[in-house]
């Protein structure tokens, strides 16, 4: 048996020093988010592929690190120099693989010990600034059997690199097996070369165009969903998360094309408006914000190569009107066609929008939809944890339906329940898609729902209870309006500097806390100022 894995490895003296390069806008993202999560475990890829071939622990150790020569992110750690995050390539690198022998080994110890191997290389973290930021274990299975269980950070790996890492070294296994040289694509552009060029491709000119664009697009988008959650809030984000899914029924699989085609849209549309007829459904609100990932992957000459692309497409669809379930796919088809048309990274345009950012909220979108087609997507690797960047996930194939959720919020009967709702919207509106979203029907209940918190800091357009009625009632008496969100904007509303201080000054004298001034202005609604109460009595009962 070899070292264990991941350790890092370092150049030797004798070879040149890395090359350092600006990150792309995909690592950008994936660090900045994986910087927020204390374990980053939603941000490690795990997957596992079995290799059916004569080959030796020698023939595959070479394979890899075949792979990690033609393919630059497999060389790659991540650090900020001046200032700007930086891709350090290695000119060369020594995978370290670790071998285990089960050959002897029953059925249920092979399974017991593969599902053990995927579930510790998840739970193992990368230190981002030294390479290679992916390890491997080698389980042998038997006779010309191997599983190849192989765990990396999102940084360098994405769903399309799964497909393409599994299909090189499939080929380099078969001709090791064969006797011949190995048949691999060419990869006419390098990674770090790719990341050169898309920054210059957003010249400041084309920045100021976006954020104009993006600017109005995204005017008075709401701060965060209404979807009704099982938990209030915390202050801080959480990443822990479960799933439950199911498969998609077969009516709905042999309907699917059929009526896309005859809406002049693609199945992936249909599935996508269904989530927003579920969400719309759930929340009352009309005003509708998913995040979707895409591939990053236009350009031909990056296709086949192994790195990370993806990035995060806000999508904002208006459900207002009542419209049926054929309206309402054609105005998700626009809006993201529309929207793909002007691709940002999404880093830049958190950065550009003045959105405001609550405790705890992920910014401009908190619920996501993902499509994994055959072959994988951008979000089809699992990260084989218990990570969940988002309040709700829902992601579709080719004839399975997941909800991935943060269990800090939403409790696994909730889930369940919204994946019978999705399923049950979808089949009918693939069935009969000029039925009005009020007529479509819900999945059947059993029993009467449990009570639920909205997905804010207290009731959106309904009356707040617990510390955000105190500091409701401060904020009335103060303006003399009533509060019909806990998300508006106190200045936005006509109030003032003096008039804040009045109301810290009146909560302050009422109820025994202190707010801070700087949090208020950082987060001037009745949702942040409640926040900010209950840190401030933490021998309180949080507010609800």
């Amino acid at each position: 048996m070899t070292a264990e894995p991941g350790s890092a490895v370092s150049a030797p003296s004798h070879r040149a020093a890395p090359r350092a390069v600006p990150a792309s806008f995909a690592q950008e993202r994936v660090w900045f988010a994986s910087r927020m999560a204390p374990d980053a475990s939603a941000y490690r890829i795990v997957d596992e592929l079995v290799v059916h071939a004569e080959v030796s622990e020698a023939d595959l150790r070479r394979a890899f690190a075949l792979l990690a020569q033609r393919h630059e992110a497999l060389r790659t750690a991540l650090r900020v120099a001046d200032g700007r995050l930086t891709q350090y390539v290695l000119p060369r690198i020594g995978p370290v693989l670790r071998h285990v022998d089960l050959t002897g080994a029953d059925d249920a110890r092979r399974a017991d010990a593969r599902r053990s191997r995927r579930e510790e290389l998840a739970r193992r973290p990368f230190d981002l600034e030294r390479a290679p930021l992916w390890r491997v274990e080698l389980l042998e299975l038997g006779e010309a059997e191997w599983a190849v269980v192989f765990a990396a950070h999102h940084v360098v790996y994405d769903a399309a690199s799964r497909f393409n890492l599994h299909a090189e070294l499939t080929e380099i296994c078969a001709a090791a097996e064969q006797g011949r040289a190995p048949d691999l694509p060419e990869l006419p552009l390098s990674y770090t070369g790719y990341a050169q060029g898309e920054r210059d491709r957003l010249s400041p000119r084309r920045r100021a165009e976006l954020a104009a664009y993006w600017r109005a697009r995204l005017a008075g988008i709401p701060p965060v969903h209404r979807l009704p959650l099982d938990r209030p809030r915390p202050a801080a984000r959480t990443f822990a998360g479960d799933e439950v899914r199911a498969g998609l029924p077969p009516e709905v699989t042999a309907t699917l094309p059929g009526t896309a085609r005859r809406l002049g849209t693609e199945p992936v549309t249909l599935c996508l408006a269904a989530y927003v007829a579920l969400l719309h459904r759930h929340s009352g609100q009309d005003d509708i914000v998913v995040g979707l990932p895409v591939t990053g992957r236009r350009q031909a000459d990056v296709l086949p190569m192994i790195g990370t692309f993806v990035n995060m497409l806000v999508v904002r669809v208006d459900a207002g009107g009542a419209p049926s379930f054929a309206e309402l796919a054609g105005r998700v088809r626009e809006a993201v066609r529309v929207e793909e048309g002007r691709d940002i990274p999404f880093q830049t345009l958190v950065e550009l929008l003045p959105a405001p950012r609550l405790p705890g909220v992920p910014p401009l979108y908190q619920l996501a939809f993902n499509h994994v087609p055959a072959g994988g997507g951008p979000g089809g690797c699992s990260s084989g944890t218990a990570g969940c960047e988002d309040d709700l996930l829902l992601e579709v194939t080719a004839d399975t339906v997941r909800v991935e959720y943060n269990v800090a919020l939403v409790e696994r009967t909730t889930a369940e329940t919204l994946l019978a709702d999705y399923l049950a919207l979808l089949a009918a509106g693939v069935r009969a898609a000029d039925t009005r979203l009020p007529d479509l029907p819900a999945a059947p209940r059993a029993g009467a729902a449990p009570a639920r918190h909205p997905a804010g800091t207290a009731v959106g357009g309904g009356p707040p209870t617990g510390t955000a009625k105190l500091v409701a009632d401060a904020w009335c008496a103060v303006l003399g309006t009533a509060v019909t969100d806990v998300h508006d904007d106190f200045f936005h509303l006509g109030g003032h500097s003096v008039q804040a201080l009045r109301m810290l000054a009146r909560l302050a004298a009422e109820h025994g806390a202190e707010p801070s001034v700087q949090a208020f202005f950082a987060d001037p609604t009745v949702a942040g100022l409640a926040t900010e109460l209950e840190r401030r009595r933490p021998r309180r009962t949080a507010w609800r």
